[in-house]
C-alpha cells in the first residue's frame, strides 16, 4: 500500500500541466524591472537621511555602515527576511529551518562588506500557527546565532490575524557587526586577471520561491492538501530527496569559511551574496567600470531542484539565471597569488571564472547565455 501511495503521488507530480508559455518571475507576481525602478526611488529617500551623518558607503548595497562617535570599528547593519519560503515551511512544518534561514540570509549580506557579525534581532509576524511553531522558529534563530558566534539580543513577535491568513507568517531580521580596521572590502582593488571563486548554495536559499512555487503548482491555500502531497513526492530528478526537502533546505551561512580565509590573510577584493537577481544581478553590483566577471556555468554542479523547477514551469534558461542563484551561494574575488592558498580548497571554495577588461556595459558575462 505504501508503494502504491508513493507511486500515486509521483504520478500526480509528473502529471502537472506544463506551462503553455514559458513561465517568468513577473508572471508569478515578482517584477524585477519594476523593483529596480522602485529601489532607485527608495535609495533617494534613504540618502536624504545621510546628510550630516557619519554614514560609511559600502559596496553593493548589501549592508550599511555608520561611524557612531567616531569609533575605530564602525557599526554595520543589514535587514532581510525569508520571503515566501515561509509558505513552504508552514506546509512542511519546518519552522526551525525558517529561523536558520533568516539568520544566514542576513549574516551573508553583512560579511560581504568585510564586517564581523556580532548580534542579531528578529521579527516574527503571524496569524495562528501550530502549537510549538513559534518556539521552533526562535530555536532555529538561536541555533544559527550560536553556530556563527553571535548573540540574539532582541526581537518582536506579533499576532496579526487580520493581516495574515491562518497558518501563515512572515519572518525578518537585522544583523549587526563591526568593521574592523583592515577588513573593509574595497572592490576598487579588483583588476583584470583576478580569480572568481564561490561556495555552493545547495539550493534556492531564500530567493525565487514565488516562481518556484508557480512552476511546481504549490499554492499558499492548501485546504485540499494537494500542495502537501506534491511536497511529499520524490521525483527521480531529486535522487531520493522529496520536493519539500529540497525546497526547505536551510539557507547556509558562509561566515566560518570567509573568516577562515581572513585568518589565513587571504585578501578578498570583492564579495557578493547571490540572492534575488541571480549571479549577474548581485555580482554586477561590485564590479568596477571597464571590467567584467566572466563566469562559466560549466564549472559547478547545479542542484537538481533548479532543473525540476525549470522543466515543470517551462522556464527559459536565461530567466532561471536571472532569478535564481543556480547553485552559487556567495562569490568572492581575489588575486591569482591568493588563489593558490590551500585554505581555499579546505573550506570548499571553487573557481567559477575570472576578471577581464571590457568595453561593454555588462559587468557579468555568463558563458553560453545571452547577457
Amino acid at each position: 500500500m505504501i508503494a502504491l501511495a508513493a507511486r500515486s503521488l509521483a504520478e500526480k507530480m509528473s502529471a502537472l500541466p506544463e506551462a503553455s508559455e514559458p513561465l517568468t518571475y513577473a508572471a508569478s507576481g515578482v517584477d524585477l524591472e519594476a523593483d529596480a525602478v522602485r529601489i532607485k526611488d527608495i535609495v533617494t529617500q534613504v540618502k536624504r537621511t545621510h546628510q550630516g551623518q557619519p554614514v560609511i558607503p559600502l559596496p553593493g548595497g548589501f549592508a550599511g555602515g555608520i561611524n557612531v562617535l567616531e569609533m575605530e570599528e564602525p557599526i554595520v547593519a543589514c535587514t532581510d527576511g525569508v520571503g515566501t519560503k515561509t509558505i513552504l515551511h508552514s506546509l512542511c512544518g519546518t519552522f526551525e529551518y525558517a529561523g536558520r534561514d533568516v539568520v544566514a540570509n542576513n549574516i551573508n549580506d553583512l560579511i560581504v562588506t568585510g564586517a564581523t557579525p556580532t548580534a542579531f534581532l528578529d521579527y516574527l509576524a503571524m496569524s495562528d500557527l501550530p502549537e510549538g511553531a513559534v518556539v521552533d522558529v526562535v530555536r532555529g534563530v538561536a541555533t544559527a546565532c550560536i553556530e556563527d558566534g553571535i548573540a540574539l539580543i532582541s526581537g518582536e513577535t506579533a499576532e496579526m490575524p487580520d493581516i495574515y491568513a491562518s497558518g501563515h507568517f512572515d519572518l525578518a531580521g537585522t544583523a549587526l557587526g563591526v568593521l574592523r580596521r583592515g577588513d573593509r572590502i574595497d572592490p576598487a582593488e579588483i583588476c583584470a586577471g583576478d580569480i572568481v571563486i564561490s561556495l555552493s548554495s545547495g539550493g534556492l536559499m531564500t530567493n525565487g520561491y514565488s516562481l518556484a512555487r508557480a512552476a511546481l503548482g504549490i499554492g499558499g491555500d492548501d485546504s485540499e492538501g494537494e500542495s502537501r502531497q506534491l511536497l511529499e513526492t520524490r521525483p527521480i530528478e531529486l535522487s531520493g530527496e522529496s520536493v519539500g526537502e529540497a525546497l526547505t533546505r536551510p539557507h547556509p551561512s558562509f561566515w566560518k569559511q570567509v573568516d577562515r580565509l581572513r585568518k589565513d590573510e587571504i585578501r578578498l577584493k570583492g564579495m557578493a551574496h547571490i540572492t534575488g537577481g541571480g549571479i549577474a544581478g548581485n555580482l554586477g553590483r561590485i564590479i568596477p567600470d571597464h571590467l567584467s566577471a566572466d563566469i562559466d556555468p560549466g564549472t559547478w554542479v547545479i542542484p537538481p531542484i533548479f532543473g525540476l523547477v525549470q522543466e515543470r514551469g517551462s522556464i527559459q534558461t536565461e530567466e532561471m539565471f536571472r532569478v535564481f542563484n543556480m547553485g552559487l551561494g556567495i562569490i568572492c574575488i581575489l588575486s591569482p597569488e591568493d588563489f593558490e592558498n590551500v585554505a581555499l580548497k579546505e573550506t570548499g571554495f571553487f573557481q567559477v571564472g575570472e576578471i577581464s577588461r571590457t568595453d561593454s556595459s555588462s559587468r557579468v558575462n555568463l558563458k553560453g547565455l545571452a547577457n
